[in-house]
């Protein structure tokens, strides 16, 4: 009976980490762009966001200050942003 007992909370703890892992993921995706761009020397890192089935859109996340910012990648002055950071980042 203890056996039994120990299997179903353990099913019971895996079944909940399982289901609640989405969900913090979730968190993590834009779900809309963001209407304000921030201004290319207070960017202190970017993210790209794929449409892979977590997330509905595909994005640019700006982070400034303890902000992120979600942009879309579609926007000339966003692409223009990522080309100046990435060469930035491979610079060092």
């Amino acid at each position: 009976m203890k056996q039994v007992l120990v299997v179903l909370m353990c099913l019971g703890i895996i079944s909940f980490v399982a289901l609640a892992a989405p969900s913090q993921i979730l968190k993590n995706c834009c779900l809309k762009y963001s209407g304000i761009l921030p201004q290319l020397k207070r960017i202190k890192e970017y993210v790209i966001q794929k449409n892979d089935g977590r997330c509905k859109i595909k994005a640019v996340i700006f982070k400034v200050k303890n902000l992120w910012i979600c942009s879309n990648p579609n926007n000339l002055k966003v692409k223009r942003f990522v080309e100046k950071l990435s060469q930035k980042e491979r610079k060092g």
